[in-house]
């Protein structure tokens, strides 16, 4: 199960530190160094400007529920279509599942239902350029 579901603009700040702090000390002066100054520049300012679809978060965080509740999980406490519930919830779901194979053969249907869920969770989250490298 994927968890896509990391905090963007933190996300971005990480990409700008490695970029800034790793890459650009290696690399000579030149054109190189000076378009990645230009993607450094981009990335502060698309920092400030990313949010979340929230229409698609809503979507994530009921699909989601839906398969928590096929594993029999109790309903979220929260349901709330944010990051954070998308978290917790996803957390739940993976530790019912690293009991249930850590315990032998899972029960019928948990598989299942993991596959149905997983399937179009990678649809949905894996890039489409990473997608052709996967089993799916």
């Amino acid at each position: 199960m994927t968890v896509y579901s990391t905090d963007l603009t933190g996300l971005l700040n990480t990409i700008k530190d490695t970029l800034g702090h790793r890459v650009a000390p290696a690399l000579p002066d030149g054109t190189a160094r000076q378009e990645l100054a230009a993607v450094l520049e981009q990335l502060d300012n698309l920092t400030q400007r990313v949010a979340w679809d929230q229409a698609r978060l809503a979507q994530d965080c009921a699909r989601t529920e839906e398969l928590a509740m096929r594993l029999g999980l109790a309903p979220a406490a929260d349901s709330s279509a944010d990051v954070d519930t998308l978290r917790t919830r996803r957390r739940e779901i993976s530790e019912l599942l690293h009991e249930a194979y850590r315990d032998g053969a899972p029960r019928a249907g948990l598989v299942d239902s993991v596959l149905e869920f997983s399937g179009t969770d990678v649809a949905e989250q894996i890039s489409v350029g990473l997608r052709a490298g996967l089993p799916i």
